[in-house]
C-alpha cells in the first residue's frame, strides 16, 4: 500500500504547485480562467492525468492546445519544485462542464432569447 500512498501524495503536489506553474505560461490560450479539478498518477509515476476546466467564455478548444503546448514548460517547472526523481508525464483532460454550469448556462440562454 505504500505506493499507492506515494501516488496520492505526488498526485497531491502535483494539483497544490500546477495553479502557480500555469501563471508563468506566457501563451495567451492557458492564461485566465483554467481552473484544476484533480490530478491522478500512475502506479509508476510515468503518468499525471489533470482534470481541468475553462471557466467562462474562453476557447476552449484554444486552452486544451495551449496546454498541450505548454505541457513541457509545465513538468519542467514543476520538476524542479517538487524535486521529484521522476516527473510524471502531464496529459491535460477537460473536465465536462459540472451541473451546476449547465443549469447556469440554461438560465442565461433562457434569459438572453426573451
Amino acid at each position: 500500500m505504500q505506493g499507492v500512498d506515494r501516488t496520492r501524495r505526488v498526485a497531491q503536489a502535483i494539483a497544490e504547485e500546477l495553479p502557480a506553474a500555469l501563471r508563468e505560461v506566457k501563451d495567451p490560450r492557458v492564461t485566465g480562467l483554467i481552473t484544476i479539478h484533480g490530478v491522478t498518477v500512475s502506479r509508476d509515476l510515468g503518468v499525471a492525468k489533470v482534470r481541468f476546466d475553462v471557466l467562462g467564455g474562453a476557447d476552449t478548444a484554444a486552452a486544451v492546445a495551449g496546454l498541450h503546448h505548454a505541457a513541457g514548460f509545465l513538468r519542467s517547472r514543476l520538476a524542479t519544485a517538487l524535486r521529484l526523481r521522476r516527473m510524471p508525464e502531464l496529459r491535460f483532460e477537460l473536465d465536462p462542464p459540472s451541473r451546476i454550469e449547465d443549469l447556469l448556462r440554461r438560465i442565461g440562454a433562457e434569459g438572453g432569447a426573451a
